[in-house]
C-alpha cells in the first residue's frame, strides 16, 4: 500500500498533521487508536473510547500512571525472598537467577495484559526494542528490572533523559562492555551503537570510517568519554571510577563542530549526548522509528515531508519530550486514514497478549497461577519469534528495520503454524496449569453483545471486536455457516433462546459454546485477525 497525498490542498502536505474534528470518535476510530495504542482492546474499552473526543481520548491514553509494582518470588525456592515477595532489591544469587529472570518476564506479559488504556506498555516495548538489551546476556535479573524500570518510568517523557540514565544503567554497562571500558583499553561497542543505533542513527556511506553523521573518530572518542563505569554487585548500582578514565581532551567531528569534551569526570557522557542531541538529524531519527511502530513501515517521500520533517522539528523545538509528538501523530488526519486500518501485522506479543485481552482470558486467582499462565503467554511469544526482553541482536527485531519486509518477516512457515494452534487451543482444549484452565468464555462474549440471539448481530459485534476492518458480506456468510451451518438465521435465534431459557442444561449450553467456537475459530483464521 502506498499512502497518497490528497491533491487540491494549498499546504501541500501540512493537512496530514491537521488534527481529526473534536467529536467523539466512533467506533472505527476508536478502535483503530486503541489498535495501535494498547495490546488489543477490550470490548468495553473500545465502547468507552467511541464516545471520546480525540482530546478525551489521548488526554487517558498518555497520563502518568503509578508504578506496577515489581516482580515477585513465585517460582520454586529462594532462600533470601519469601513467597510473593519482590526480590529485585535482594542479594544477588545465582542459584535462583534462572527463577528471578521467569518471574521477571511472566511478570512483564502480565503488564502487557493486564494494562489500563494507556500509551505506557506499548511504549515500554518500543523503548527495549530500540536501546536494546537482551536477558541472558546481561543474565542478572535485578538489573534488567532497574532498565525495565527506567523504560517504562520515562516512557512517554523525555528521549534525551533517558539516553542518560540508560549509558549508565547496571543492564546496559554489562550488555554492551561499558564496564570492560577503561583509559587503558577502551571499548567502543557502547559508544558505536550510541550513535548508530540509540541516537542520531547511521547515515549513508561518504568514505570509509565517515557515516556522514559520525565519523569513526566520533566513535573512538565517544568511548574515551564513557570510561569509567562500573557496576557495583553488593548494592546493584553503577558508580564512576575517576582512576579508570581517559582525563584527556575528546575532539569530534566537524559535523559536531569539532567540539571538544574536556576533564569533565562523571560528568562528561551528559555533554556527549547532548552534544549529539543538539543535531536535528537525532529527531528525525527517533521520529521514524515512532512512526514505524505506530502507523506504517513505509516511509515515502511524502511521508517524510509531510509528518516525519515536521513532527521531527515538534520533538527537537520540545528539547525531545516524546509525549509532544505522540499527540500530534495519533490525532492527525494521517493516522487515521482509513486505508491505514489494518495495514499492519501484529507482532507476536500484539497477537498473544492482544488475543488474551479481546477474549478476556481470566488468568486464574492466585498469584502462583496467574504467573504460570503470565509465562505460557510469553513463550507462546517467543515460539512466534519474539522473545520478550530477547531481541535477536542489539539492532532490534528484524521486522522494525530490514527492507523490504519488515513487518511481513512476522509471518512465516515457522510462526504461522504457532498461531493457528494458539488461537485453537485458546478456543478449544485450553492451557493447564496448577489445575486451572485457561480457555476463551465465549458465551460470556456472545452476552456482551447487543442482541446476541441474532447471527448478523452477533458475528458482526465479535467482528468489531476481533477484527480491524468490517466484515465483507462474502465474510459474513462464511462465519454465518460456521456458526449454524445448512441452517437459516432463525436457527441460531432458537438456540440461543433455549439455551437461555435453560441455563442449567449441559448438553443445550455445550451446543451453543460449540456453534459459537466453531465461529469464532472461523473469525480468527481469517487473514484480517492477524492485523491492526
Amino acid at each position: 500500500m502506498i499512502i497518497q497525498c490528497r491533491a487540491g490542498n494549498d499546504n501541500s502536505m501540512n493537512y496530514l498533521l491537521d488534527q481529526i474534528e473534536n467529536t467523539p470518535l466512533g467506533k472505527m476510530k476508536a478502535k483503530h487508536l486503541l489498535n495501535r495504542a494498547l495490546f488489543g482492546p477490550r470490548r468495553e474499552e473500545i465502547n468507552l473510547f467511541s464516545t471520546y473526543t480525540i482530546t478525551e481520548a489521548l488526554d487517558i491514553l498518555l497520563a502518568n500512571e503509578e508504578d506496577p509494582g515489581p516482580p515477585l518470588h513465585v517460582f520454586g525456592d529462594d532462600p533470601n525472598v519469601p513467597f510473593g515477595e519482590t526480590w529485585v532489591d535482594a542479594a544477588l544469587d545465582g542459584d535462583v537467577r534462572a527463577k528471578r529472570k521467569k518471574s521477571l518476564r511472566s511478570w512483564w506479559m502480565g503488564l502487557c495484559i493486564d494494562q489500563s488504556p494507556s500509551l505506557r506498555e506499548k511504549m515500554v516495548l518500543f523503548w527495549h526494542n530500540h536501546f536494546v538489551t537482551e536477558t541472558n546476556v546481561v543474565n542478572i535479573p535485578a538489573y534488567l528490572y532497574q532498565y525495565n524500570a527506567i523504560l517504562r518510568a520515562h516512557s512517554t517523557g523525555n528521549f534525551r533523559t533517558m539516553a542518560e540514565l540508560l549509558t549508565i544503567n547496571t543492564a546496559m554497562l554489562r550488555y554492551l562492555d561499558g564496564v570492560k571500558n577503561t583509559a587503558s583499553s577502551p571499548n567502543e561497542n557502547y559508544a558505536r551503537e550510541l550513535f548508530e543505533l540509540f541516537s542520531i542513527g547511521k547515515g549513508p556511506l561518504i568514505e570509509e570510517g565517515n557515516y556522514t553523521y559520525y565519523t569513526e573518530e566520533d566513535v573512538q572518542e565517544a568511548a574515551r568519554v564513557l570510561t569509567g563505569w562500573k557496576v557495583d554487585k553488593d548494592t546493584l548500582s553503577s558508580y564512576y571510577n575517576d582512576s579508570a578514565h581517559d582525563k584527556g581532551n575528546k575532539t569530534f567531528s566537524d559535523y559536531y563542530g569539532n567540539h571538544v569534551i574536556s576533564d569533565g569526570g562523571e560528568n562528561e557522557y551528559k555533554e556527549l549526548i547532548s552534544m549529539i542531541f543538539a543535531s536535528k538529524q537525532t529527531a528525525i531519527y527517533i521520529v521514524q522509528k515512532l512512526y514505524r511502530w505506530f502507523v506504517y513501515y513505509q516511509i515515502n517521500e511524502e511521508v517524510m515531508n509531510g509528518i516525519i520533517l515536521p513532527l521531527a522539528d515538534i520533538l527537537y523545538d520540545q528539547d525531545y519530550d516524546v509525549k509532544s509528538v505522540l499527540q500530534v501523530l495519533l490525532s492527525s488526519e494521517h493516522f487515521f486514514d482509513p486505508d491505514l486500518r489494518g495495514a499492519y501485522l501484529k507482532n507476536p506479543i500484539e497477537f498473544v497478549a492482544g488475543s488474551a485481552r479481546r477474549l478476556e482470558l481470566d488468568l486464574g486467582e492466585d498469584l502462583a497461577t496467574q504467573y504460570e499462565f503470565q509465562n505460557l503467554l510469553y513463550l507462546l511469544s517467543s515460539y512466534q519469534e519474539m522473545d520478550l526482553g530477547s531481541p535477536p541482536d542489539v539492532a532490534g527485531w528484524p521486522a522494525y528495520y530490514l527492507e523490504p519486509q519488515f513487518n511481513r518477516l512476522w509471518i512465516n512457515a515457522a510462526t504461522l503454524p504457532q498461531r493457528s494452534e494458539f488461537c485453537q487451543k485458546i478456543l478449544r482444549s485450553g492451557y493447564y496449569r496448577n489445575g486451572e484452565k485457561l480457555v476463551a468464555d465465549l458465551i460470556f462474549l456472545a452476552e456482551q453483545t447487543s442482541v446476541p440471539s441474532d447471527a448478523s448481530v452477533l458475528i458482526n459485534e465479535f467482528a468489531d471486536l476481533l477484527l480491524p476492518v468490517e466484515l465483507s458480506p462474502e465474510q459474513e456468510e462464511e462465519l454465518t455457516e460456521a456458526l449454524i451451518p445448512g441452517l437459516p438465521g432463525f436457527e441460531w435465534t432458537l438456540e440461543w433462546n433455549e439455551y437461555k431459557n435453560d441455563p442449567g442444561n449441559e448438553t443445550k449450553r455445550n451446543a451453543v459454546e460449540q456453534s459459537l467456537t466453531n465461529m469464532v475459530e472461523a473469525m480468527m483464521s481469517l487473514p484480517e485477525y492477524h492485523l491492526i
